[in-house]
């Protein structure tokens, strides 16, 4: 039997008054796999994680989260707000109090029995290596350890479902390398997981799938799907000089030559890979290396908004 998936959305969308942010957007995440939000500024990343964590309603269109229907009652939103997590772009915290004063607060909103909330607060401050500054005003915090303290707070409460609005803008390399390694953690340990990323490695490396939105959604899948289905490319190392002209073989054509690379577009790799190479052996290049060439997520994404 296959389990119940924390989102089910079918054509969300949102307008603020004649604006339209989010057109009939429709997507599933599973239990402990990471869904990353791509698109350019303004593109509705937000809002729709805003929609999903029952922070904002949507104009039309139907979705449930966490088994609970979105919009339609007060107290199924109350629920759904009580089994997320959000890490905002903007932390939003109180900074003349301290860290611990500051989650204590977040805990008792979140209704964390009060012979709990201490336990859960320290727990977090050293799940985040914060507990050593846990009694400094957060006024002294800076940018990453107060994005470590957001996330502290989205943890507070268990929830089953994060929303990660640009967890690592601003972070340094350490600390992006640490907070990735907190995001494969609750994966592994059945977390559902959006995060919305201006970083195109980044969605690469973590996410099970990939959606480019820019109002209406443009691609929904896995990373690697994003690669062109057709057409393929293979880089040549060589030494020495490139032949001055050569006949290369047939659907075998020379894109570019550089400083000791050169660059082919071939149509069948398992048929035109060896003619090539016995091509550029007759032709006398001192080959090095034989690469495909696989097309970046980067690329491919920019062809989507261009469209």
């Amino acid at each position: 039997m296959t389990a119940t998936p924390l989102i089910h959305a079918t054509a969300l969308t949102r307008r603020f008054d004649q604006r339209l942010a989010v057109d009939g957007l429709s997507l599933t995440l599973a239990a402990g796999r990471v869904l990353a939000l791509l698109g350019p500024n303004g593109a509705g990343k937000t809002t729709t994680m805003r929609m999903l964590a029952g922070l904002l309603a949507p104009s039309s269109g139907t979705a449930t989260v966490c088994g609970f229907a979105l919009g339609q009652r007060d107290q199924d939103n109350d629920a759904i707000r009580a089994r997320c997590g959000v890490v905002p772009e903007a932390p939003g915290f109180y900074e003349r109090l301290t860290a611990r004063q500051n989650l204590r607060f977040f805990a008792g909103l979140q209704g964390l029995a009060t012979a709990e909330i201490d336990r859960r607060v320290t727990t977090e401050l050293q799940r985040f290596a914060l507990g050593e500054r846990a009694d400094d005003r957060v006024a002294t915090y800076s940018k990453g350890m107060k994005q470590r303290l957001s996330l502290a707070r989205a943890l507070l409460h268990q929830p089953q479902l994060l929303f990660l609005d640009e967890p690592t803008a601003g972070l340094d390399p350490k600390a992006t390398a640490e907070l990735h390694q907190l995001i494969r953690e609750l994966r592994s340990a059945g977390k559902g997981i959006v995060l919305s990323t201006h970083t195109l490695e980044e969605a690469e490396a973590l996410a099970d799938e990939v959606l480019v939105i820019d109002t209406r959604m443009l691609f929904l899948g896995r990373a690697e799907d994003l690669q062109p289905q057709q057409g393929h490319e293979v880089r040549i190392g060589f030494v020495g000089d490139w032949p001055g002209s050569a006949a290369w073989p047939t659907d075998c054509t020379l894109i570019e030559v550089g400083s000791g690379s050169a660059r082919f577009a071939i149509a069948d790799p398992g048929a035109d890979m060896p003619r090539l190479i016995a091509a550029l052996v007759a032709a006398g290049v001192p080959l090095l290396s034989v690469e495909p060439v696989r097309r970046g997520l980067r690329e491919r994404y920019l062809e989507l908004l261009a469209r």
